[in-house]
């Protein structure tokens, strides 16, 4: 590993620093009201705004779950959240951690390197990004990987997204095009190629599944991704009782006024709350998202077919690295600051926590598991300190080394704790690492 650190190269762009909030888990919950089934006109009236479109969906079926609210919120073709706009950087809503410093992504290709070659450089090499935002990250990777020649004989990209407007983002920043996008028919996949700057194959997927799979080793990454799947939210009533939280609207008091959006609770059991909260469940809030659970189920099953890693960060929590847990993560940010979920829907984003041993639980009978850590003992552990040195040696600007540094101190001290890694191999490669852990799985226990 430290060898490829030593041939990684000194600044070859310029870099894409900015100012970073961290997604607090604070949030000023508004009262829970139980919810009671009333008579409501179901007459369908055209609407103009995604808050219209919810008012609307509710009066004819009822309040509706927070999962499928973030589901509409978010990807709604029209108006959700990530579909027709750039969300990221300081003029977006959020900053992730490849927008704040290129060793982050540099050191998640030293990773995958390393992991490869302990898989015999297993060819073809293929890297798949789920979430790929502007794609900061892959192109980061990418970089590292071309300075190796077995590596830049034999890897493609595929990328999967879901909005249209950031896979256009995605390919002029990656290869200094951007093709002309059919309408999309909802029943056929949408998918097109090119390639990127450095002479790397790219290929763009909607979803996960039509990623095809392949011989050799996959290198799956979904940073920044499992969070911003939907979930189901549960409370103990008065009773003790879980009841799922939804999503209902509050009639004005006016006429001139519109319907507001406000959180119940469930009257009684619903299929979720039957299905999804264990019995060991013992604080008085749960969530749950079961697009990761089957995320994580179908990435195992491709490790299993086909040689390769999943390294997953995120935010979230686990028992193993802390106490004291906030299960009530649910939360929205607009233009980096916390904004109230129900207000004005598809102008904010909508996250919440990632249970790393949820998704643990699913994944470790079928494959072989490591994490999660932080983010901090993950970038120190590859050598975060040493690649900083060595960029500080090449850097004849007082600023951009103060950026440098700054970039380096934010994503492992400020966001250091806060972000968790895993990574995930295939069931049948718990041999190769007996004495040796994955690179920056250093003081990681694989049980």
């Amino acid at each position: 590993m430290s060898s490829i650190l030593t041939k990684l190269p000194a600044i070859s762009a310029q870099l894409k620093l900015s100012r970073n909030v961290i997604r607090s888990s604070l949030y000023n919950q508004v009262q829970l009201t139980n919810y009671t089934t009333t008579q409501t006109n179901t007459n369908v009236i055209k609407k103009h705004t995604l808050k219209d479109q919810i008012v609307q969906k509710i009066k004819i079926g009822g309040p509706i779950t927070i999962y499928d609210y973030m589901k509409i919120v978010l990807t709604a073709p029209n108006s959700g959240f990530y579909m027709k706009q750039d969300v990221f950087g300081s003029k977006g809503h959020f900053t992730t951690s490849p927008e704040i410093s290129q060793i982050f992504g540099e050191l998640i290709g030293v990773f995958l390197l390393n992991e490869w070659s302990r898989f015999s450089e297993t060819k073809p090499l293929k890297i798949v990004e789920i979430g790929p935002g502007r794609g900061t990250l892959i192109d980061d990777i990418t970089r590292v990987f071309s300075q190796f020649s077995k590596a830049r004989s034999c890897l493609s990209i595929s990328l999967v997204e879901i909005s249209p407007f950031l896979r256009q983002v995605q390919e002029q920043n990656l290869c200094g095009t951007t093709s002309v996008l059919e309408q999309e028919d909802s029943n056929k996949l949408n998918v097109h190629s090119s390639m990127t700057k450095l002479g790397f194959p790219i290929s763009w997927y909607r979803d996960l599944d039509s990623v095809p799979e392949t011989s050799g080793f996959t290198c799956y990454i979904a940073h920044e991704f499992l969070d911003a799947l939907p979930i189901h939210k549960f409370r103990r009533n008065e009773k003790g009782e879980w009841r799922e939280i939804l999503v209902d609207y509050e009639t004005p008091s006016s006429p001139n006024d519109k319907e507001t959006l406000r959180y119940v609770l469930s009257r009684n059991e619903t299929p979720a709350s039957k299905t999804y909260i264990p019995p060991s469940a013992k604080d008085s809030d749960y969530e749950v998202c079961p697009d990761a659970g089957v995320f994580i189920e179908k990435i195992v099953q491709r490790l299993n077919n086909n040689s390769g890693v999943l390294l997953g960060i995120d935010y979230g929590y686990s028992e193993k690295l802390q106490q004291n847990i906030n299960r009530d993560t649910f939360r929205a940010f607009r233009e980096h600051a916390l904004w109230h979920p129900l207000e004005k829907p598809g102008r904010a984003d909508l996250t919440a926590d990632v249970n790393f041993d949820w998704i643990r639980q699913i994944a470790e009978a079928d494959s072989t598991w490591f994490g999660p850590i932080t983010q901090q003992t993950f970038l120190n552990s590859l050598g975060v300190q040493i690649r900083l040195q060595k960029l500080l040696q090449n850097c004849q600007d007082a600023n951009e080394a103060e950026k440098l540094k700054s970039g380096v101190k934010m994503i492992t001290e400020e966001m250091g704790q806060r972000f968790k890694v895993f990574s995930i191999f295939p069931q049948e490669s718990k041999h190769l690492f007996r004495n040796n852990p994955p690179a920056g799985f250093l003081e990681a226990e694989n049980k």
